[in-house]
């Protein structure tokens, strides 16, 4: 017994030695990290270490597999990635949100007016596009979805200009904030 666990290590020490470089190389011109590369191509041989029937038939081509098995670790990866910056920009718009709702001075009538004469100004200096995408999002209450149907635009499209209107508004907001506190 203890015999062929031995023969079996071997053998994976062997498809291992084969065919990591590749699974890492792929990797990392998916990811443009070699680090990242590294961590994926360990993850595609620890789930293969716990299916050996896939890779101890030595005569069947398992590149295909191989690749696939690490596209999806690093699509992942991608979505993973794209889950925190939401949750940080979220975290961002509520923390601004909340410091200027916790200040007195900011929720006097004339801060007030003046914030949003201040976003007027920036929503109307966007692209048209990017402001009706915006407003629609925000002041309608549209999904994603519902806006990407009505202009007839990917979804990503529509994440994209929200975020980038998002971007502009936060700049301001933080200047604003920055000239309430020290002017």
């Amino acid at each position: 017994m203890e015999n062929n666990d031995r023969q079996i290590e071997l053998k994976f020490q062997k498809f291992f030695t084969a065919n990591f470089p590749k699974v890492k190389n792929f990797a990392q011109m998916l990811l443009k990290s070699e680090a990242e590369a590294e961590d994926v191509a360990q993850d595609v041989f620890c789930k293969l270490w716990l299916q050996p029937e896939i890779w101890l038939d030595t005569d069947k081509d398992l590149d295909n597999y191989l690749f696939i098995l690490t596209r999806n670790i690093v699509l992942n990866i991608f979505k993973h990635q794209q889950i925190e910056q939401e949750y940080q920009d979220e975290v961002i718009e509520k923390t601004i949100l909340y410091e200027l709702a916790e200040k007195e001075e900011v929720l006097n009538n004339v801060y007030y007016k003046e914030m949003l004469m201040i976003i007027q100004l920036t929503l109307e200096k966007m692209p048209k596009r990017r402001r009706l995408i915006f407003e629609l999002s925000r002041f309608r209450g549209l999904s994603h979805k519902e806006i990407a149907d009505k202009l007839d635009v990917s979804i990503r499209t529509i994440e994209h200009q929200v975020y980038l209107a998002l971007i502009e508004l936060k700049k301001i907001l933080i200047l604003f904030i920055f000239f309430l506190k020290y002017f």
